[in-house]
């Protein structure tokens, strides 16, 4: 059932040990496929913990051995299903894997959220917390690639989670903390914390600051309908758009926080959440995708617009009663552009991690276009229990969806093939949980 809403549319002082010496399997290293395309990598939601102890009790956010162990104890490389964060060890199976198996990856964008959560009130976090485990991230990406990577602001990782306001402290200290990867962070990033990476002269990411959408941002009362941090970047996201189509570019979004939770419910403020849609579908002829994070899973949504009177709606693949799209509703709105919700690190599911192939050609499709991606993940009790942490391919979406390019007119195929192939479906509900072992059994 489609769910309408049309729009109007020092506690980590120690640098990073080798990766080398981490407890990992690594698998065939993927190859870029033949053709004209590239690769890149999309990681989200670290959450690396320095309190994490292995043994200690799950009730205790993994912190102390002397809790209440009836919820489970802390696992080597996490605790699955739980309120604690990752252990380090998890950190560094996860990256020596991005090492082996996509150092070469032509950039990498990661979607924000490296700090643990608050959520210890025994060990709260501070200022000198949250800057120093945002610098062991850097330091981790700075020895796996060489290339570019691309981050966008979590958020955890701001001083009280969830709130900025313009001209946050905050900006400038990421300023300092992202220097290493040389990004063209200016005024608009002091001012909101959003900023315009270019990665090739036709192709850049535009990366946003969700927080000024955010409803739970407690510092920002205003929805986008009046003047503040929001409209101004709703107002900033038009004319990075606008430039990118007068200059014959192609954008990608990059987000923390997605419009829409898991249960596809929003996650913005009403006016927000409305003129960001009506962008979304205003500029789907130079946004070829739209990349975020936060809420662990694997998800799947799309800009529609109505073929009769042209306003644009937006589903995802299931949404809140678990639904697909029907028939009906498939012959009646045609997809234009699609967001990809990336699974997280942190092991609130299994962690997982993503690498996409993409055009760089630009003659049968836009250069940019996301022609397909494999999904890796680690079963993570397998893992605690072996000492040994495999990330595996979970799938390749080509193969899942039968489809070879993921533009819009692709992902109308792939919500097709959900909506009415009742395996497809199956397994899409079970990837998207990041629950590997239950899809093959499908």
């Amino acid at each position: 059932m489609l769910l309408k809403s049309t729009l109007s549319l020092s506690l980590v002082a120690a640098a990073v040990s080798s990766l080398v010496s981490a407890a990992v399997i690594i698998p065939n290293a993927h190859k870029r496929s033949e053709g004209a395309s590239g690769k890149f990598v999309h990681v989200t939601d670290f959450h690396l913990d320095p309190y994490y102890v292995e043994g200690a009790s799950v009730s205790s956010l993994c912190h102390r051995k002397d809790g209440d162990n009836g919820k489970g104890v802390a696992g080597k490389f996490g605790a699955l299903g739980s309120d604690c964060d990752s252990p380090k060890a998890l950190i560094d199976a996860t990256f020596e894997f991005l090492k082996q198996q996509a150092s070469d990856a032509d950039f990498v964008i990661y979607t924000g959220d490296s700090v643990r959560h608050d959520r210890d009130y025994q060990d709260m976090r501070g200022d000198d917390e949250v800057r120093s485990t945002q610098q062991q991230v850097v330091q981790y990406f700075r020895e796996t690639f060489s290339s570019k990577v691309i981050p966008v602001l979590g958020n955890n990782d701001v001083e009280t989670h969830n709130n900025v306001m313009a001209y946050d402290d905050s900006y400038s200290n990421f300023v300092s903390t992202w220097a290493p990867f040389d990004l063209s962070l200016g005024q608009d990033f002091l001012q909101g914390g959003y900023y315009v990476q270019e990665i090739t002269s036709n192709l850049r990411t535009i990366n946003t600051n969700t927080m000024a959408f955010f409803k739970k941002n407690e510092l920002l009362y205003t929805d986008c309908d009046v003047p503040g941090p929001g409209r101004t970047q709703l107002d900033w996201l038009k004319k990075s758009l606008e430039d990118t189509r007068a200059q014959n570019s192609k954008a990608y979004i990059l987000a923390h926080v997605p419009p829409n939770s898991k249960q596809d419910k929003h996650f913005y403020k009403n006016r927000c959440y409305d003129e960001y849609y009506s962008l979304l579908g205003s500029y789907s002829d130079v946004i070829l995708a739209h990349f975020s994070g936060h809420f662990n899973y694997d998800q799947l949504t799309a800009v529609l617009q109505n073929k009769q009177d042209g306003t644009y709606t937006r589903v995802a693949a299931l949404g809140e009663e678990e639904v697909p799209m029907t028939a009906a509703e498939l012959e009646t709105y045609k997809v234009v552009g699609v967001l990809f919700n990336a699974p997280s690190i942190v092991p609130q599911q299994n962690p997982a991690v993503r690498i996409y192939t993409y055009d760089t050609e630009g003659t049968q499709y836009p250069y940019g276009t996301i022609l397909d991606w494999d999904q890796y993940y680690a079963n993570l009790e397998e893992a605690n229990q072996s000492g040994v942490l495999q990330y595996k391919l979970e799938y390749t979406a080509s193969k899942l969806y039968n489809v070879n390019h993921f533009d819009a007119s692709g992902l109308q195929g792939v919500f097709e093939a959900i909506s009415l192939d009742e395996t497809v479906r199956q397994q899409y509900t079970a990837f998207r949980a990041v629950d590997g072992e239950k899809a093959a059994d499908i």
